[in-house]
């Protein structure tokens, strides 16, 4: 094998002397390195643009519906207020309403009232009613007990007038024998 030149040889204290090949091993790998950085750097430049285009269309995006939420925002506010307004008429309305309503409740009441002192009245009235009642009831039960009576006594009276004579005066043929016709 051939010797090779030392690739750094010292020409006194201060100075040193490079031999070519070492040049060109460096400036092949500051070459490599620098063209390696380059495609790294213009990697991450790409990287970096398309991040910053997906980021502008996310924004822009995002803008869309902040855009979209303010109007709905907007339209929500304006129903509520519309919403409220027409609550208060309702409320209002039916303030109205309660106090006809009221009145009304206080005229049934004083209709009630007449009705149940009415009622009263006549509860007494019928309560009187029901014991005169009640006593021709029994004053006709005692004359359908003598009509009893007197029925039992002309059928005996038939009999025997039978008995003694056989014959019946007109008036006495006439009468039915059966307690119907005292009714």
């Amino acid at each position: 094998m051939a010797r090779q030149a030392p690739l750094i040889t010292s020409a006194g204290k201060d100075h040193l002397i490079l031999s070519k090949q070492l040049c060109i091993f460096v400036a092949v790998i500051v070459l490599c390195g620098g063209f390696l950085f380059f495609r790294v750097e213009q990697n991450a430049v790409k990287r970096s643009m398309r991040n910053a285009n997906h980021v502008s269309d996310t924004n822009g995006q995002l803008k869309q519906k902040n855009t979209e939420l303010a109007d709905a925002k907007k339209q929500l506010e304006e129903d509520e207020e519309a919403l409220t307004k027409m609550y208060e008429k309702w409320i209002e309305d039916d303030t109205e309403d309660l106090k006809v309503t009221k009145d009304q409740i206080k005229e049934i009441q004083t209709r009630i009232a007449a009705v149940k002192a009415s009622q009263n009245t006549h509860e007494s009235a019928l309560a009187e009613k029901e014991l005169i009642l009640a006593g021709k009831e029994d004053v006709l039960s005692d004359l359908h007990m003598q009509l009893r009576e007197k029925n039992n006594l002309i059928k005996s009276m038939k009999k025997q007038l039978k008995q003694f004579n056989s014959t019946l005066p007109e008036m006495v043929q006439e009468m039915p024998d059966d307690d119907d016709w005292s009714w």
